[in-house]
């Protein structure tokens, strides 16, 4: 009904939301229908949990880091992983958040499977790097706690295990 409550006409819309609009320029800047594009169950609900979990797994950094799973992209160096990114970076970011993950593939020309397979890859890769900085950062403290617990009358586990691992005594050795 109109808002002046004179008539009981119905007005009809012929404008598109703010929303729909910015949708239907990122639509044009990528090159594609989204009638075209293939829509695969479970896809973009994947690349959300991702996301979610490697936003729940750095516990020290700021609740409102943005991580988007096609960023992972980025850690990739298979060609159609680069060519998602490639388009996935060319959308202004504000427009981003208004399409599918599949509509980037689309345009690229890439299964969605195949960046599924190329996101896991580099955010196993990232995982393994950042343990082993880890690893590397903290290798020292624990060579030093274990040889003070050595020292100890009660440290003959930690003699034992020091020996092995400095190899003064074969590892299959008691």
């Amino acid at each position: 009904m109109n808002s002046d409550k004179k008539s009981c006409r119905l007005i009809v819309r012929t404008s598109v939301g703010q929303t729909d609009y910015k949708r239907e320029l990122a639509y044009q800047h990528l090159g594609i229908n989204p009638k075209d594009v293939k829509c695969l169950p479970f896809f973009a609900m994947d690349l959300r949990r991702i996301a979610r979990a490697v936003r729940g797994a750095d516990k020290d950094g700021p609740p409102t880091t943005p991580v988007r799973a096609l960023d992972f992209l980025e850690y990739s160096e298979d060609p159609d992983a680069r060519k998602v990114l490639e388009v996935y970076r060319s959308v202004p970011e504000s427009y981003r958040r208004l399409l599918r993950p599949e509509h980037f593939c689309h345009a690229a020309g890439v299964s969605p499977w195949r960046v599924l397979e190329c996101i896991t890859v580099a955010a196993v890769r990232f995982g393994l790097m950042g343990s082993a900085i880890v690893a590397a950062i903290y290798h020292p403290r624990v060579v030093q706690k274990t040889g003070e617990r050595a020292l100890q009358d009660d440290g003959i586990r930690d003699r034992t295990m020091f020996h092995k691992a400095t190899g003064f005594m074969p590892s299959g050795a008691r």
